[in-house]
């Protein structure tokens, strides 16, 4: 009896096939709500401007104009323009670093510190990386225009490297992958980025370095850190350790110490009086003796 063979078709997965578009509609909704209604407004606002471009359009390029930050712009009362020009880009390469970075970072940032708290960080950190590039741009730059979310984006990471310090971060710099704790990260480039803002380059480094800052300073109000505070009181304490001088005008400084007898009778006379009868010149003269005795 000759051995019988069967045939076996194609092997099927139980589940359908997933079309681009439906695992991007899962990808965006498993974000939280502001991390995705960015996304969504970035994209989008890029993508109608783009295509203005493409047509020629003179309103949108009019509009995108109006938009964008200069100091032109301010000087002209466009007081909406640090609101606004961080929902513009000027490439596909710039939405993409900054959308990716947003993906990556945005979701655990938000679900850690809430909706609310990470909307207004985000928008703090843009506003204030705007305005710090519009201060520290050069006098005869004034018509050049700010655009995307960068200032934003580094505000993300400056409260994810608060929030999570130990955690490794992997960038590139310059083409080359650079890994190293969170913290570690942040700070290295807030001091690179703090060290090209004279240099510009066509790269808003003030909006990266003041958004950055934003990000951190708002993350440490929030959970009461009280990095400032320590620090602040740090300064403090130091100076206060420090040996003091009171100030003295160069007529008090040339005037000869005041007689021990003529303080006395001040002294006196507080003691009966009280401090608000003493004269001016009586209360330089106990000024001056407080300080040479």
């Amino acid at each position: 009896m000759s051995p019988t063979y069967y045939q076996r078709g194609p092997s099927r997965s139980p589940f359908p096939p997933i079309s681009p578009f439906d695992r991007l509609s899962r990808m965006l909704d498993g974000l939280p709500p502001v991390t995705a209604w960015l996304l969504k407004a970035n994209v989008v606002l890029f993508l109608l401007f783009w295509l203005g471009g493409l047509f020629g359009s003179s309103f949108l390029a009019q509009l995108y104009t109006g938009f964008a930050l200069s100091r032109l712009g301010l000087a002209h009362h466009y007081y909406w323009q640090p609101l606004t020009y961080m929902f513009l880009h000027g490439g596909f390469m710039h939405i993409l670093l900054n959308m990716l970075t947003l993906v990556f970072l945005g979701p655990e940032t938000e679900r850690s510190m809430g909706s609310r708290h990470f909307l207004a960080m985000y928008l703090l950190s843009g506003v204030l990386g705007g305005l710090g590039w519009a201060w520290l741009a050069p006098a005869n730059q004034s018509g050049i225009i700010c655009v995307g979310a960068s200032g934003a984006i580094f505000g993300v990471m400056g409260a994810f490297a608060t929030l999570f310090p130990g955690r490794r971060l992997t960038v590139f710099i310059f083409l080359f992958p650079v890994t190293a704790e969170a913290w570690k990260m942040m700070l290295g480039l807030a001091i690179l980025e703090f060290l090209m803002i004279p240099t510009g380059g066509g790269v808003a480094n003030a909006a990266h370095f003041f958004g950055a800052l934003a990000g951190f300073l708002y993350i440490d109000r929030l959970y009461e850190s009280a990095f400032c505070r320590k620090a602040l009181a740090w300064v403090r304490d130091y100076f206060r350790q420090r040996p003091h001088t009171p100030y003295q005008s160069p007529s008090e400084r040339s005037a000869p110490p005041p007689d021990q007898a003529e303080v006395d009778r001040i002294l006196d006379k507080i003691t009966r009086e009280g401090i608000q009868s003493l004269t001016r010149e009586e209360r330089q003269t106990l000024h001056r003796a407080s300080s040479s005795f």
